[in-house]
């Protein structure tokens, strides 16, 4: 009759019970007495039990055991080992069912303490070679990551049951220590112990969690030899195992072998396809579970929802719903929760909020859920109002409930509120908690709050790689590299292993502060700990030594790697380009596409931009086509990208049509159309395009106006640069070092050159070394001006080899080629070795590369010297003095001829048919021989011939260019 009060929890029965014990004179009992003890405790009466309790000797180890077995069920660990000191105290020895029990308490607590003194206790009672107590020491210590201890024990038993052995493997499985868990196992089988249905379902969930399927195979023939295959918890484990580890067909098998299949394997089948993302399939199993004769449960319906919160599929969601309605679980708790979450995942808000609104009584469970479903949803505001609604109502907010919180303010930068949440996690010693410290850290960098960032961080006595983590990419996202690099030094020195994302962030930092050495340091450390082989770091890895100017050791990296996704063939493509690799680039995408590797948003843009740099504009187009078929027709970057790629190749009929067919146009995109025009020199429609904008109600930026002054400087308009600087100043923005190089050029070519450089002697800002040879260039007739120019560039940068070479130019052009070969002279002292000249053509979609001085192949070397003969029989005559090199004028020609956009043109000549426009790119600016000699070869061949060098884009036709300016 206790008995079924117990299971009942029905004090009052009890209370007649023990009534009727009195009466019949049985409630001297010990055995009765601990009954009722215990029953009183299971149904919450603390001061019955403890009445009952006190009636009798307190020698009953029995009705000690019934006080300690009450409270351990309730999880009151403390409470129990207070009874069990009590108990000592009062001269009653435990009993081995006791000290398990106890056992089991202390391994609840946060230290080890109260469990060593048992354990010294159980020695001292001679019990230590008690099976059960045994596994209970092996638990406790493996329940506090204390593995050393735990084997020590297993060691020292007298003998060694299958019980103890599985024990001690779930320990070390649960610690993490997968292949020690499998050695275990392995040692069981040789000391010739067997295992029991508990071992082999541990194992296979150990299996599952590592998705170690073979091993599983293995296992499951063991279990076949041992009789163990119609086990239902074993059959239930092997489904999820071979579902979660991606085998379904192996999952189904096992499913429809088991001649008997209790509700667990129908859930577990149900769970699988639901993972697979075949809902429809694990929907039609309820059907089949009702004609099997069984009804779904709660778990069925967990099973399903779990498999679908990978799927994110919003009319799935609602199927399972419906069916979970139908079934009659539309009230769970647990349930309900569950599909708060899922609704949005799924993308629907709406949905989520719904199904929040019709829980009664939501749990915190629940709370966190809505909370969660609104920061997800970018109602971070809303999401922390529920934060404090939730408290109002009662409810104690748990770790979870503040991490979500924390995160809503990081979203919104809501500082004032992320305070109030911390003075919440001190009131409530919720510091303790690292997954809190660390959310709490994050809200401060996100807030800009660097410095209490700092305080939490120093603050906290234990630090997981976590924490580390997101300080080191807090202090990065604030451009604190140095610090960065610091702090990551610091997490070595404490030996705390960096993951991936530490690595990757350190890896931004070296590239921001161009520290190749400390990056190649860092690539050394990255293939020690064996992170070489992980995607997102080899990416890293390929940019970093980009940007740090390495481009060998990035491709190395990039051709050696294991594996590459679009994000590494995208670093690989931007640093072809960045080093002026851009025909290399083109090979690469080409490359990407043919390992069907899908192009995204970064991928176009980086191959429009070589597309720009070597002329490609059939390529251009072929792409440009690619990425709106991709469905980036719509997407501005791409759109504006696409513009300034033909401006660059020279076709303003293609970026005219690509801007009146882009379906919105944002600054940007009008910017890159004016940019486009000056350019092309052609001031009038960039201004149009300027005024066109103003009128659509778009206020032009600081950018749009460097545009529209670059077309007055490169016409010297300076009255209309003048004025656009007025109306600039007038819309309240600020002048930038660009607005003042382009007013400064554009005085310079219509020759008020003292008045460009009082715009460069009055600036407020520090002039660059393109300032300077900017007006360098335009300083043929002022030798003193240019004197000043060359000595503030060689100051700035002594191997300026830019600044050496328009010094010795406008020697040259005085007259002084004695001062000219004296410049000349100190450019090979100062190693100041010009970058390579290099000219691109495209040719039936193939991009071919010149590289001036290069040995010319016969055909382009007849062709050049076919067409010298043509442009001297019209009067063009080679401008040998800008060679520098001593020689006669004859070996002067020759170096002249073997300039590479000659070079390009000549192959294009040779390579296309008659009348057909030739396009050039060059990575440098012209000079004024090819500038003259291009010209003339478009009027004896009757081509259209488009070069873009490093400055604008010249058109030349029947003997003019489209600049109306010489090269210099």
């Amino acid at each position: 009759m206790l008995q079924m009060c117990m299971n009942k929890i029905d004090c009052a029965a009890g209370r007649k019970v023990h009534h009727l014990l009195i009466r019949l004179g049985c409630d001297t009992d010990f055995k009765l007495a601990s009954q009722l003890v215990y029953m009183y405790l299971l149904c919450g009466s603390l001061s019955e039990a403890l009445q009952a309790f006190g009636k009798f000797p307190t020698t009953s180890v029995s009705l000690w055991g019934a006080m300690i077995l009450a409270h351990a069920r309730f999880g009151n660990a403390w409470q129990v080992i207070k009874l069990y000191h009590q108990m000592w105290e009062s001269n009653v020895i435990p009993d081995a069912h006791i000290l398990v029990v106890v056992l089991k308490a202390s391994s609840k607590l946060p230290s080890l303490d109260q469990g060593r003194l048992i354990h010294a206790h159980v020695i001292h009672s001679g019990l230590g070679s008690n099976l059960f107590i045994v596994s209970a020491l092996i638990s406790m210590y493996s329940h506090s990551s204390n593995n050393e201890d735990a084997k020590r024990v297993f060691d020292t038993a007298p003998t060694k049951t299958v019980a103890v052995w599985n024990t001690l493997i779930t320990g070390h499985a649960e610690n993490g220590l997968i292949k020690e868990a499998f050695t275990l196992y392995h040692q069981m089988h040789q000391y010739g112990v067997e295992g029991d249905r508990i071992t082999y379902i541990s194992i296979l969930r150990l299996c599952t969690n590592i998705s170690d399927v073979e091993q599983g195979r293995a296992v499951q023939q063991e279990v076949i030899e041992r009789g163990l295959d119609l086990d239902l918890s074993i059959v239930a484990r092997l489904i999820d195992m071979y579902g979660s580890s991606g085998y379904l067909l192996d999952a189904i098998t096992v499913f429809e072998k088991s001649p008997k299949k209790d509700i667990s394997i129908w859930n577990a089948m149900m769970a699988t396809y639901s993972y697979h993302g075949h809902i429809t399939d694990a929907l039609l199993m309820i059907k089949d579970l009702k004609e099997a004769g069984m009804e779904a449960n709660m778990n069925t319906a967990m099973s399903i929802l779990k498999g679908i919160g990978e799927v994110d599929d919003l009319n799935q969601s609602r199927l399972v719903h419906s069916i979970v309605v139908e079934v009659g679980f539309d009230r769970e708790l647990k349930i309900m929760n569950t599909f708060v979450t899922m609704y949005a995942k799924s993308g629907s808000f709406g949905d989520a909020c719904r199904v929040f609104n019709s829980i009664e009584s939501p749990d915190i469970v629940t709370w966190n859920a809505i909370i969660g479903a609104h920061v997800m949803h970018e109602q971070s505001a809303v999401a922390l109002q529920l934060f404090h609604h939730l408290q109002t109502e009662g409810q104690e907010p748990n770790v979870l409930t503040v991490c979500a919180s924390l995160n809503a303010c990081s979203k919104v930068r809501a500082i004032n509120e992320g305070l109030l949440i911390h003075n919440t996690i001190v009131k409530k010693a919720l510091e303790v908690d690292i997954m809190i410290m660390n959310n709490l850290i994050d809200m401060y960098i996100k807030c800009g709050n660097i410095i209490d960032a700092f305080k939490v961080f120093n603050s906290l006595p234990q630090r997981d790689v976590v924490t580390w983590t997101i300080f080191i990419s807090g202090l990065i996202q604030h451009c604190q590299y140095e610090n960065s690099l610091q702090l990551f030094q610091q997490m070595q020195e404490e030996c705390v292993l960096p993951n991936h994302i530490t690595i990757v962030s350190i890896l931004k930092a070296c590239q921001n502060l161009n520290a190749l050495d400390e990056g190649q340091r860092l690539h050394r450390y990255i293939v020690l700990l064996g992170l070489d082989f992980e995607t997102l770091i080899i990416n890293s890895l390929v940019d970093m030594y980009s940007k740090c100017g390495n481009f060998d050791d990035g491709s190395h990296v990039f051709h050696t790697a294991p594996s590459r996704d679009v994000v590494t063939w995208t670093s690989m493509i931007e640093a072809c380009v960045q080093h002026g690799y851009s025909s290399k680039a083109l090979v690469l995408f080409a490359k990407m596409q043919c390992e069907s590797v899908k192009p995204d948003r970064a991928a176009f843009l980086s191959i429009f931009r070589a597309c720009s740099t070597t002329a490609a504009l059939c390529i251009g187009k072929r792409i440009h086509k690619e990425s709106f078929k991709s469905g980036f027709s719509s997407d501005n970057t791409i759109v504006n990208s696409l513009i300034d790629m033909y401006m660059k190749c020279g076709s303003i009929f293609d970026a005219q049509q690509v801007f009146s067919e882009a379906p919105s146009k944002d600054i940007v995109t009008w910017t890159s159309m004016i940019a486009g025009y000056a350019r092309h020199h052609n001031y009038d429609l960039a201004l149009e395009y300027f005024e066109n904008m103003q009128r659509t109600g778009i206020t032009p930026n600081h950018v749009t106006f460097i545009a529209l002054l670059s077309a007055c400087a490169h016409l010297g308009l300076v009255k209309e640069g003048l004025c656009h600087l007025q109306l600039m100043f007038s819309l309240g923005l600020p002048q930038r070092l660009e607005h003042l190089t382009c007013t400064a050029e554009m005085l310079a070519r219509k020759g008020y050159l003292d008045a460009a450089e009082d715009v460069f002697e009055t600036s407020p800002f520090p002039i660059d070394a393109a300032g300077w040879q900017c007006l360098l260039s335009h300083c043929r007739s002022n030798l003193d001006m240019a004197r000043r120019c060359f000595d503030y560039l060689t100051h700035m940068d002594c191997r300026n080899a830019a600044a050496f070479i328009l010094m010795a130019k406008i020697y040259v052009n005085a007259g002084l080629a004695n001062s000219a070969w004296e410049v000349e002279k100190l450019r090979y002292y100062a190693n100041a070795w010009k970058k390579a000249g290099k000219a691109y053509i495209e040719v039936s979609e193939q991009v071919y590369e010149f590289v001036g001085g290069d040995i010319l192949t016969p055909e382009i070397n007849a062709k050049i010297q076919e067409l010298s003969v043509k442009m001297k029989s019209e009067g063009h005559t080679p401008i040998v003095d800008l060679v520098l090199q001593p020689g006669t004028d004859e070996d002067k020609e020759n170096v002249l001829c073997g300039h590479c956009e000659k070079q390009a043109i000549a192959f294009g000549l040779l390579s296309t048919p008659a009348g057909a426009s030739i396009r050039v790119s060059k990575n440098l600016r012209m000079c004024a021989d090819c500038h003259s000699a291009s010209s003339a070869i478009s009027k004896i061949e009757k081509r259209e011939i488009i070069i873009t060098d490093e400055l604008c884009v010249h058109v030349f036709k029947d003997g003019e260019c489209s600049c109306r300016i010489d090269s210099g």
